[in-house]
């Protein structure tokens, strides 16, 4: 265990893993727990959440788990309430939700591009929104989304919802970060390699 977020509150999205073994949030979660932080994991799935929150538990860390839907306001907002009564603060928002479908722009449908849209980048934007004020307030706080280097660059998928998400987040990213580096808060994107 570590000390680098030692008393630090977490809110993780995407915490737990849609799959067998760890993802990106899971392990995220996980990490920010053995380097001292107290965490949020929230997740669609709460089975998922409760998974993360187990691991965490199992080596001596402190985590509460709540499902909800990222891309729905009042689940944001929900999640956020309870993090800052459970723990009174969030520290770190680490923004780690995201989807993938396959299609250009001929063959993706448009609820298939809401889809994508509402999950990947809405969901930036909605959890965004509720934290900041609390950051503002606190004078301080960092924020990480997670993008793709296909926000970038062509990687061979016509998968034109996801790489324009991930192209948004970017930028995204960047405003919060002039506009709220006054404040005391920062906001960076880390990319994942799809």
């Amino acid at each position: 265990m570590g000390d680098r977020l030692k008393d630090k509150v977490a809110l993780v999205s995407g915490a737990g893993s849609s799959g067998p073994g760890w993802g990106n949030g899971k392990a995220t979660a996980v990490l920010f727990a053995r380097e001292g932080a107290k965490v949020l994991a929230t997740d669609i799935n709460l089975d998922a959440a409760v998974e993360t929150k187990r691991i965490i538990e199992s080596e001596g860390g402190i985590c509460e788990a709540v499902a909800g839907n990222v891309s729905r306001a009042e689940d944001v907002a929900a999640m956020v309430a309870n993090c800052v009564a459970v723990f009174g603060r969030i520290d770190v928002l680490h923004n780690n939700v995201g989807i993938v479908e396959v299609g250009g722009p001929v063959e993706t449908s448009e609820e298939s591009w809401d889809r994508v849209n509402d999950v990947n980048l809405k969901s930036m934007f909605l959890t965004c929104k509720q934290v900041l004020p609390h950051m503002e307030r606190q004078g301080k706080g960092a924020i990480v989304n997670i993008a793709s280097v296909s926000g970038i660059r062509w990687l061979g998928v016509p998968y034109i919802s996801y790489a324009a998400t991930k192209a948004a987040i970017i930028q995204f990213t960047r405003v919060i970060a002039l506009q709220y580096a006054r404040s005391g808060i920062r906001a960076k994107t880390r990319s994942c390699r799809e």
